[in-house]
């Protein structure tokens, strides 16, 4: 059903840092390159959930990150939709909360074309034993370690979505067989081969390099555990850019410690929202990043902000929200 006028409110949460913050410029700029929704919205700006309730009472849209969600029923009776600043949603799972007429959306695809990028630079690196020679040079040791080039090399992408397809073509650029794993069918070119989520652990020995992608969810919970690591070649690399808490941090600091895997690249979440295992920040060949690997702060917001108006105007025209969230997979 089209709607004439549609209420917004935006939600800043100063935790999570200015890079992610909604500002009424940032929102003027970006309707400019979406004209059609022009006085056909309005605007309302609060921030830490200070004056929350009063401003969501009228809202029939909610664009933010974090919020009161038990609460959300009770206070917001004309919302229908809200829009995500990001890509993750385990902060808000399980999603009990969530109404069934309201709609739920992610900035899924907001990281392009960082992110393929920044995992071809982190396939590079454990290609390169830099996670290795970042160790000996801590321990003050000059030990030469040599590496072939990375065409004709198998990267396994746990979860080929948005990230892990943008990794594969960077791969495939570079000469790599792709497989991957995936829940849903694709036809995706970028991978050689698409297999069902149950197959990982027969892909696990083929891959010299492993990436993982997947949204944290109660099944990928601890995917990545002693057993499947266990499986990989002697020597393989493991890139994690999932959540914390997909990848079991006691055998990985265990199969990185054994020098069973060369290295490993890990995009962290702040360990104050998620502490780790503290052997992680001294473990050999494993280089933590602070989860900044996929962001561009001159284009991310930018293309989150795209993303929410066109959401915006199937909103005004009645038509299908891009990036829905599936209540029942929790991503």
């Amino acid at each position: 059903m089209k709607q004439s006028l549609l209420r917004v409110h935006v939600e800043n949460d100063s935790a999570i840092g200015p890079l992610f913050a909604v500002t009424a410029d940032m929102l003027a700029a970006a309707e400019e390159r979406h004209p059609s929704v022009k006085g056909r919205w309005t605007p309302t700006f609060g921030s830490d959930c200070a004056g929350f309730e009063q401003n969501i009472a009228e809202a029939d849209a909610l664009f933010g990150w974090r919020f009161p969600k038990e609460r959300i029923a009770a206070i917001a009776p004309k919302l229908s939709w809200i829009q995500l600043t990001g890509a993750g949603v385990d902060h808000l799972l399980p999603l009990y909360w969530l109404p069934p007429h309201i709609d739920l959306a992610n900035a899924k695809g907001a990281h392009k074309p960082k992110i393929g990028e920044a995992l071809l630079m982190a396939i590079l690196m454990l290609n390169n034993y830099i996670p290795a020679l970042v160790h000996h040079q801590r321990r003050h040791e000059w030990h030469q370690l040599f590496a072939t080039g990375i065409a004709g090399k198998t990267l396994l992408v746990v979860g080929l979505g948005e990230a892990g397809g943008a990794a594969a073509r960077m791969a495939k650029r570079f000469g790599m067989t792709v497989i991957a794993t995936a829940r849903r069918k694709t036809a995706d070119p970028t991978a050689d081969a698409v297999y069902p989520p149950a197959r990982l652990r027969d892909l696990l020995p083929q891959a010299d390099i492993v990436l993982v992608t997947v949204p944290l969810t109660h099944e990928t919970r601890g995917l990545i555990g002693a057993r499947e690591i266990s499986l990989m070649k002697q020597g393989a690399g493991l890139i994690n850019l999932a959540r914390h808490g997909i990848v079991d941090d006691a055998a990985l600091v265990a199969a990185l410690e054994a020098q069973r895997l060369s290295g490993c690249v890990y995009d962290l979440e702040s360990p104050d929202d998620r502490p780790v295992d503290p052997r992680m920040w001294t473990c050999r060949n494993l280089i933590l990043l602070p989860h900044s690997l996929s962001n561009d702060p001159a284009r991310f917001m930018a293309n989150v902000l795209d993303i929410f108006f066109r959401n915006l105007e199937n909103r005004l025209e009645g038509r299908p929200l891009e990036n829905l969230v599936n209540s029942g997979l929790g991503y």
